[in-house]
C-alpha cells in the first residue's frame, strides 16, 4: 500500500514539474505525452532551455529618471502651449481694439466671484480727468468655473463710452471678444443707448 501511495505522489509530482516546464517553455502538457521535443532526450531538452534562458538578454527595468523625465516633457510642452495661448490674445483681438488709442490708465480692477464690481470702476471712469482726457481701465471677473473674462471701459475725450469684452479664456461661455459703445457712464448700469459697435 505504502509503495502505490509513494508511486501515485511520484506520478503527482512529475504532472506538476512537467505542467509547470511547460508553462516556462510555452508548451502545452497533454496528459500521457512528454513535455520535450521528439528529437531531443529530456536532459539535453532542459539544457537546450537552461543555454536559451542564460542567452537572453536582461530585462531592463524602466528608469525613474525615464519616466519623470517623460512627465516633465508633457508639462513643459503643455505649458508652452498655454503661454503662447496667452501672448497671443491680443493676436485674436479685434482690430478696433488692438489699433484703438492709448487713454490715460486706472489701476486694474479684479472682482471676486460671486461679487459686485467694486466702487473703484465708478471712481475712474467718472473722475474728472475721465471726462476731458478719457480713461481706460480694465476689469476682471472670474466665472463660475474660475475663467477669467476682460472688459475694458473706455470713456472716450469727445463723449461717450466703448467697451471691449475679452471672453476667450471662457471655456463654457462665447469665447469671443465683443465691443460696445453706449450714450454715457450711466447707460453701462442700465444697457440703454448701448450698442454693438
Amino acid at each position: 500500500m505504502q509503495v502505490i501511495a509513494a508511486l501515485s505522489d511520484r506520478l503527482l509530482f512529475d504532472m506538476i514539474a512537467g505542467s509547470l516546464t511547460a508553462r516556462n517553455s510555452g508548451m502545452t502538457v497533454k496528459s500521457g505525452v512528454t513535455n520535450h521535443p521528439p528529437h531531443l532526450p529530456a536532459r539535453e531538452h532542459h539544457a537546450e532551455m537552461d543555454s536559451r534562458v542564460a542567452d537572453a538578454p536582461p530585462r531592463r527595468p524602466v528608469s525613474l529618471v525615464a519616466v519623470l523625465g517623460v512627465a516633465l516633457l508633457l508639462f513643459a510642452v503643455g505649458t508652452g502651449a498655454w503661454v503662447v495661448w496667452q501672448l497671443t490674445a491680443d493676436g485674436r483681438a479685434p482690430a478696433a481694439f488692438r489699433e484703438r488709442p492709448a487713454l490715460p490708465q486706472c489701476a486694474p480692477i479684479t472682482v471676486p466671484q460671486g461679487r459686485p464690481v467694486p466702487a473703484a470702476l465708478q471712481d475712474c471712469l467718472l473722475g474728472a480727468g475721465a471726462q476731458h482726457e478719457g480713461v481706460e481701465v480694465q476689469v476682471t471677473s472670474l466665472t463660475t468655473e474660475g475663467d477669467p473674462i476682460r472688459t475694458y471701459y473706455r470713456v472716450l475725450p469727445g463723449g461717450g463710452v466703448e467697451v471691449f469684452t475679452d471672453a476667450t479664456a471662457d471655456s463654457f461661455g462665447s469665447g469671443e471678444w465683443s465691443h460696445d459703445r453706449c450714450p454715457d457712464v450711466a447707460a453701462l448700469e442700465s444697457g440703454e443707448g448701448c450698442q454693438p459697435a
